[in-house]
């Protein structure tokens, strides 16, 4: 769990537009004091559903909503079409969902399906709560990607996926189940490799190793992979 797409109007309604900018910067104040990355739509104009927003909503880990009125062209309070939609897009991908019910929108039907938290200004305290309490459930339930040091970096630097060379993990759970090792990717940055692991939970281990030249160097125990680095050992 890395990153989050957060949905909200760009039309807000006037008696509602401060609160919307107030519970919009408390929540990305929240997840980004979790480590989280905040992605919108800002950039992109508020647009409908289209591809670009897809695609920036496909590329975050999770999705939350902030369902707050919003203005028509009459200016009368309606619900948020678009943040209902991008909402209904992440649900279908499965994605981890949290959805802000302003109390205002509650009033006019909007309570129904899906769990939601309802929103009232001035009671920020409870949903910056309820907030962190959910991204802790999501990174327990999805995991979040680790990035681990490679040693020695001379291996990286003759890395070469075209020629059959591979990055591979095994997962360790909590209770000593060892899983298949699954492939990594290994990225390279000036003077330091990292392998980087996807959907790695808290208080799982991995042992890593790379294939490379018809041999293979494995980590000789099983690391923290939120911690430091591993020194790979060629396997005889």
């Amino acid at each position: 769990m890395n990153s989050v797409f957060l949905s909200y109007t760009y039309r807000p309604h006037p008696d509602h537009e401060d609160e919307l900018e107030r519970l919009r910067r408390y929540v990305v104040r929240v997840l980004e004091a979790m480590g989280l990355r905040v992605l919108d739509g800002v950039d992109l104009g508020g647009r409908p559903l289209d591809d670009a927003l897809r695609a920036r909503i496909e590329e975050a880990d999770a999705l939350v909503a902030l369902v707050t009125p919003q203005a028509d062209a009459a200016g009368q309070m309606v619900q948020p079409a678009f943040v209902l939609s991008e909402f209904a897009h992440a649900d279908g991908l499965k994605k981890p969902t949290f959805r802000v019910l302003h109390t205002a929108l509650k009033a006019v039907g909007l309570g129904a399906g899906n769990e939601y938290f309802e929103y009232q200004p001035g009671h920020e305290a409870d949903l910056i709560v309820k907030l962190m309490n959910t991204v802790a459930v999501w990174r327990r339930e999805h995991g979040r990607a680790a990035r681990v040091r490679i040693e020695p970096d001379t291996l990286a630097s003759q890395y070469d996926e075209t020629e059959g060379d591979r990055c591979e993990y095994q997962v360790i759970s909590q209770t000593g189940n060892y899983q298949d090792f699954e492939r990594g990717r290994l990225v390279l940055q000036p003077g330091a490799a990292y392998a980087v692991l996807p959907k790695m939970r808290d208080g799982e281990t991995v042992r890593l190793r790379l294939k490379q030249g018809g041999k293979i160097w494995q980590s000789k125990h099983a690391i923290d992979p939120f911690v430091g680095g591993v020194r790979l050992e060629e396997k005889s």
